[in-house]
């Protein structure tokens, strides 16, 4: 019962961790988007002033003028100012947000922006051998070490490790944040193959 309730417990937490984001991001669209409505809806009525009486243009006119511009600042952002700027937040600001950088190639990935950056998956001890991301290698040899929640994979504790406590698999970043969103269900095969596969006759 203990075992089921602690379940309950955390696949609610990552419903919750799964929905804020995603209402904090359509709020924030919608903040966006109710700015640039009024020049939208100028612009519209300069286009047409009876648009109203048809379609309301100014809608369509917001979102393509929010396309533009994050379309600007993507051309910004590959530039050499944009890189050091973005250089700069990152190591200064975001920097204290330790799932940061496994966030920022996850969604890089899945937007096919960039496949080859992904964190190394690693197994640490920890009440056992927990799944871990290698962020940095440090002096001596030791190694700094992700070690994320689940089934809320963005939460977690950055660890320090010696070299002989860690043991590399070759599970790939998006295999490995499966397994935990997963809380290791139905991902037998992955498991097998990433880690047991010296041991898999």
């Amino acid at each position: 019962m203990k075992v089921f309730l602690n379940f309950v417990n955390k696949t609610l937490k990552g419903g919750l961790f799964f929905i804020l984001p995603l209402m904090l991001s359509i709020v924030l669209l919608e903040k966006v988007l109710h700015i640039i409505q009024p020049v939208a809806y100028k612009s519209s009525h300069w286009l047409h002033p009876d648009q109203e009486k048809v379609l309301d243009f100014s809608y369509v006119l917001a979102v393509v003028i929010l396309v533009v511009v994050c379309f600007f600042m993507g051309l910004v952002a590959s530039s050499a100012i944009g890189a050091g700027m973005i250089a700069w937040i990152e190591n200064n600001i975001l920097t204290m947000f330790p799932a940061y950088r496994l966030m920022k190639s996850t969604f890089q990935s899945a937007a096919g922006i960039r496949d080859g950056d992904h964190l190394p998956v690693v197994l640490v001890p920890m009440d056992g051998l927990v799944l871990g991301f290698l962020v940095e290698e440090l002096p001596d040899g030791d190694k700094l070490i992700f070690v994320p929640g689940s089934p809320d994979p963005w939460s977690g504790n950055l660890i320090i490790y010696k070299d002989s406590q860690v043991k590399h698999t070759s599970l790939t970043q998006p295999e490995a944040l499966k397994i935990l969103k997963q809380t290791g269900i139905g991902v037998k095969d992955k498991l097998l193959s990433g880690i047991y596969q010296n041991q898999v006759k």
